[in-house]
């Protein structure tokens, strides 16, 4: 019960990263702004997670997971209230941050209780079924968005989560009981400052790099800032005698190399998925309801592989399993770049599908591993990391293909402009091609690293996990 309590909550975190999509043109005509700016309702709810889920999972390990995980539910029911009484732009963007600071709890006490209640041979599965919930809550959001959006205008999709956060609220009273005290440790403030000085600015500076040009003064000084801050963090953590981060964990092949996996999956997924749109609009000249159908075989794909990965894990071997998967996306991703040129939707579906699955069958191996080998002191900042690396990599890649699309055509045609002339419809095919055969390097880059990777689950495994997952952790 406990699982599906902090499932719900997981499911509602990943709801709000895409459920305002739909109405950011309403939102942008009610507060008389453009659609770029309108879309930091969206760029600064990711990012804030993004940047605090480390940081959330650690105050979890601490001060325990439960207690965490309903102050973030608590926080994103009132961010959600606020901002559906938003009165302008910068008011709606501050409470999406708020909102974000709350979603940053739900990840990191989802994994570690799927590593605390289930012993190592049924933690792929459940790892599986939280992965599914990640990859087909967004679709979820769209429908659900856009019913509420079209009956009671913008405001209502902010009126949903604390509606759904009461039940998941009542479900954490009932099911998640408080962890025995435990020695008191420090919560180190200083390297949580300096991680999200660090994190903050390079994943703005992603974000928005597409948009500002690589080489503008904004991006190449939020960068700077950021690799700055993520010096200090490495210097302050490698000297304190209880850091929020042990970077001795990256020494664990268990946790570097699945990381770098999930870092390059997060780019491909990311950036793939934010051009089809553009692609089946501009194209294929779809209307918002022909786009939601021609996407559906995305999410159907992760709903049937995330599952199945967890339960092959013990069958065929975590490591295998995860190169497997991403074997899987490379070649997804090139058949997918070849089917653009045909500029019809048979040429680019079996490309979707094969990419969706090998993405999908790669974060249950991926998060299994990189959790296996962390003690359980250590388990809510550990399996916050590849949720970071998929977000991170997911900035890089949105704002890299979004580039070598943006080389192609002219900066005039845009998402909103529905079905473009002949030829510029052959340039958006031949830039959206150029841009998958970067995420497919990329998922090559992926695949090396997984082939580095121990297996810690399936036959022959060599690696002993540090949590027993009996049930006894029950009460975490």
């Amino acid at each position: 019960m406990a699982m599906t309590v902090v499932a719900g909550g997981m499911m509602l975190s990943v709801l709000n990263i895409s459920i305002v999509n739909i109405a950011l043109p309403d939102i942008s005509r009610d507060f008389d702004a453009n659609v770029s700016t309108a879309g930091w309702v969206v760029t600064g709810f990711l990012v804030t997670q993004a940047v605090l889920l480390p940081i959330a999972g650690r105050a979890g390990d601490l001060y325990g997971r439960r207690r965490i995980f309903v102050l973030g539910v608590l926080v994103m029911v009132l961010a959600s209230v606020l901002c559906a009484l938003a009165w302008n732009e910068p008011s709606l963007v501050l409470f999406r941050i708020l909102q974000g600071v709350g979603a940053s709890a739900m990840a990191p006490t989802a994994y570690a209780y799927a590593a605390i209640l289930f012993p190592p041979n049924q933690r792929g599965l459940a790892i599986g079924i939280l992965t599914a919930i990640i990859t087909v809550a967004p679709v979820v959001s769209l429908n659900i968005a856009g019913v509420l959006v079209g009956i009671w205008g913008w405001r209502s999709v902010f009126w949903f989560t604390p509606v759904v956060g009461a039940f998941v609220l009542i479900g954490a009273a009932l099911v998640m009981h408080r962890r025995p005290p435990g020695p008191k440790r420090p919560f180190d403030l200083g390297g949580a400052a300096l991680a999200a000085l660090g994190l903050f600015p390079i994943l703005t500076a992603l974000t928005g790099a597409s948009s500002w040009g690589w080489a503008s003064t904004q991006t190449l000084l939020l960068l700077a800032l950021g690799v700055i801050g993520l010096g200090l963090f490495a210097w302050r953590e490698s000297r304190a005698p209880d850091p929020m981060l042990d970077l001795g964990l990256f020494r664990l092949r268990t946790v570097r190399n699945p990381n770098i996996a999930g870092f390059c999956v997060g780019a491909t997924m990311f950036g793939t998925l934010l051009l089809l749109p553009f692609y089946f609009t501009a194209v294929l000249g779809y209307s918002d309801v022909m786009l939601s159908l021609a996407i559906t075989p995305v999410a159907l794909s992760f709903m049937v592989g995330s599952p199945m990965s967890g339960r092959l894990l013990t069958r065929v071997g975590s490591d295998r399993m995860m190169r497997v998967a991403l074997i899987l996306a490379v070649t997804g991703a090139l058949v997918l770049a070849y089917g653009f040129g045909f500029e019809a939707y048979y040429a680019v579906l079996p490309g979707m599908v094969l990419l969706a699955l090998g993405l999908a069958t790669s974060t249950a191996p991926v998060t299994t591993t990189v959790i296996h080998e962390v003690p359980e002191g250590r388990l809510g900042v550990a399996s916050s990391l590849p949720n970071v690396s998929r977000y991170s990599g997911g900035a890089l890649g949105g704002a890299l293909l979004s580039t070598v699309v943006a080389m192609t055509i002219p900066a005039t045609v845009t998402a909103e402009d529905g079905l473009v002339s002949a030829p510029l419809r052959a340039l958006v095919a031949d830039g959206m091609r150029n841009a998958l055969l970067v995420g497919a390097a990329i998922l090559a880059l992926g695949a090396i690293a997984a082939f580095r990777v121990p297996r810690v689950i399936g036959p022959g495994a060599t690696i002993a996990a540090r949590i027993p997952g009996t049930g006894s952790g029950a009460n975490r």
